[in-house]
């Protein structure tokens, strides 16, 4: 593919001889090139704000160094298999990695931490320490976790219903008392009644389509919440209707799907969100407000100045009242510490895996355990033991929290259908804390402790000290709807702005989130490939993506070409494996080595994990939604046309 063009905005495509990328032009004409050797390997990358790269390559054509803008490297060290067993950077540094026979990480760690990790025989994590901290985790016999333990007090159990989905969960420490939480399901999966401690209900309805229309939450047998949801045609969110105060809240777009305003019921009550050609946000129709340098660095707005070192992490943000905020980063980009315009500091520790362990101010050092990709304990490591002011935190399978434990007592989360937190309920039914956010992420309106529930966006924690939210990887700021940090992945995000964050965050999350299944569609109606793609991905995104896949029989995705959404986003993880599977099972797979794209190279589930516990439990989640039909007989939720993507 040469260009892809998209309501005249253009992005362009540049090969080699060998028909090997070596630049993308983006929408702006800013160009991101590589030159590779003559194995084909990148050596050198030069970003769309001319950042310079440059790689070191084995014979083999691992990596061993990377020569970074600003004098800065990373070197890295592998292993006969070709895994990273010890990365170092140019400020003294260092991860290390061991493995398994199979590959699975069995440790790391940092100047801060050592992670180590026990796995059964099927691989999967029965036991992790964070230096002298402990999480256990017991599974049932189709490979879900039933039960999670810790060495600070956590007890969590969790029973299921036949599609793997959460029934009951329960929660306590040590010898309080117990936090209970039952849910059930429609036949999507998707979650229609919770019943909390206190008498507290929440419900929810969905379209035919799986789109949420209603949502309500009872307490004491009264009304504290009832929201109602109302979409157009393009599965965008158009408004929302606070019903117990008549406050209705109206989206706009643009002709991308990008979320451009909101109105609260005013002529003079929009808040904009308007893009330009790559992403650019800015808080006015006219997009006259803020400046951005090359590569989507911001520069200024109508409040701040921005400066950024020679990698585009920010190190200063000065405001027009003149204070100033300044910003440091490990060698591996993460970021060390924050000052503030009072001049005290705020400082940060990670684990090699992006999770943060500590927290520390002037007023408190705060510690974090983890359970896998979520925090499971918190604490100030400034008292002298942990257990008074010790919260636990009770999430569901992915990142959305449903209860925080702490010594005081317990408290049932209520969170919206992109599983950001709204409310708080006691053991009593009281709601103790609820939140709203606006289309940037900001908290618009809070009642209780602003930060009682500091989870925003999934994934996102929000810090007062410093009013950014940390994100994982990087850190995100509200204030200007965007990163503080490039995409560490770059190209790989497939979005050409490495500042931004979703362009939808009425529908989108990042960077974590489920799924969805599709199906390609040929002129005479054949499904011959199926697919899944997560959350963060657009139709338009999944489309592209194939129209450039070309191979001996044409491309993936062409003219007279169709792709079908068959499951809603939302879907679990176990179900849309399941599905992509029992589409590929439909027709022989081409083989890795097959020259031809029109078809499914290889299996979504590998024939050898089909028998394992973690390959049935994925094809029966399937089968309990397919209910004796296959793939290609699912009702068609969406549909995109190759010719609406206008590829050239």
């Amino acid at each position: 593919m040469k260009s892809r063009e998209q309501g005249g905005k253009k992005v362009r495509f540049a090969y080699d001889t060998e028909e090997q990328l070596i630049a993308v032009f983006n929408e702006k004409g800013e160009a991101y090139q590589f030159e590779r050797d003559a194995k084909g390997n990148i050596i050198k990358e030069i970003g769309f704000d001319d950042m310079t790269r440059t790689y070191e390559r084995s014979l083999a054509g691992l990596v061993q160094r990377v020569n970074r803008p600003g004098n800065r490297w990373t070197a890295y060290q592998h292993d006969h298999l070709g895994n990273v067993i010890r990365a170092d950077y140019y400020d003294d540094t260092w991860e290390t990695f061991s493995y398994d026979k199979n590959g699975l990480l069995l440790e790391t760690a940092n100047d801060h931490v050592t992670v180590k990790l026990e796995r059964d025989v099927f691989g999967q994590v029965v036991k992790e320490w964070q230096n002298d901290h402990w999480i256990a985790s017991s599974y049932d016999e189709l490979g879900n976790r039933s039960q999670i333990t810790s060495s600070l007090g956590a007890n969590i159990t969790v029973a299921r219903n036949e599609m793997g989905n959460i029934m009951q969960m329960t929660a306590s420490h040590s010898d309080q008392s117990q936090w209970t939480a039952s849910m059930q399901y429609n036949e999507l999966g998707q979650e229609i009644e919770r019943i909390l401690p206190g008498d507290v209900i929440s419900k929810w309805q969905y379209d035919i389509t799986g789109r949420p229309t209603h949502h309500r939450v009872r307490s004491q047998n009264r009304d504290t919440r009832r929201r109602v949801y109302h979409w157009d045609v393009n599965h965008r969110l158009h408004s929302m209707v606070n019903e117990l105060t008549g406050v209705k809240v109206t989206y706009g777009y643009d002709e991308f799907s990008n979320l451009v305003w909101s109105n609260q019921g005013g002529q003079f009550d929009f808040l904009y969100r308007s893009v330009d050609d790559v992403g650019n946000l800015y808080e006015t129709r006219e997009k006259s407000d803020r400046v951005y340098g090359p590569g989507s660095r911001l520069l200024e707005t109508k409040d701040a100045k921005f400066s950024y070192d020679e990698e585009g992490n920010l190190i200063e943000k000065v405001e027009n009242n003149g204070d100033t905020w300044k910003y440091e980063y490990y060698g591996n980009g993460m970021m060390s510490k924050v000052i503030k315009p009072d001049k005290t500091e705020v400082t940060f520790k990670y684990d090699t895996l992006g999770r943060r362990i500590e927290k520390s101010s002037v007023e408190k050092t705060m510690r974090f355990v983890w359970d896998g990709n979520t925090i499971l304990h918190e604490y100030d490591s400034q008292k002298e033991s942990a257990e008074p002011d010790l919260v636990t935190w009770v999430f569901n399978d992915g990142f959305v929290p449903s209860a925080k434990i702490t010594s005081e007592g317990h408290y049932s989360i209520i969170s919206d259908y992109l599983g950001t937190p709204v409310e708080a309920y006691d053991e009593q039914g009281n709601k103790v804390w609820s939140a709203e956010l606006d289309i940037y992420g900001r908290v618009k309106g809070y009642e209780g402790e602003k930060d009682f529930v500091p989870f925003r966006y999934q994934g996102q924690y929000s810090d007062e000290e410093t009013g950014l939210y940390y994100n994982r990887f990087r850190y995100y700021s509200p204030e200007e709807g965007m990163y503080t940090q490039q995409d560490p992945i770059r190209l790989n995000s497939r979005v050409y702005n490495f500042y931004q964050y979703v362009s939808n965050s009425n529908n989108t999350v990042d960077p974590f989130g489920l799924d969805w299944n599709y199906r390609l569609i040929d002129s005479s109606g054949n499904a011959y490939y199926h697919g899944r793609a997560s959350d963060n991905a657009s139709m338009f995104d999944v489309g592209r993506r194939h129209a450039a896949t070309k191979g001996a029989d044409g491309y993936r995705f062409g003219a007279g070409d169709k792709l079908e959404v068959v499951t809603p986003k939302g879907t679990d993880y176990d179900t849309v494996r399941g599905i992509e599977e029992r589409g590929i099972q439909q027709k022989n797979v081409l083989g890795r080595q097959s020259p031809n794209v029109r078809g499914n190279k290889i299996h979504g589930i590998s024939e050898a994990k089909q028998s394992t516990i973690i390959g049935e439990r994925r094809l029966n989640a399937a089968d309990k939604l397919l209910n004796g039909r296959s793939v290609n007989k699912l009702p068609t939720l969406d549909e995109l046309e190759f010719e609406k993507i206008k590829c050239t």
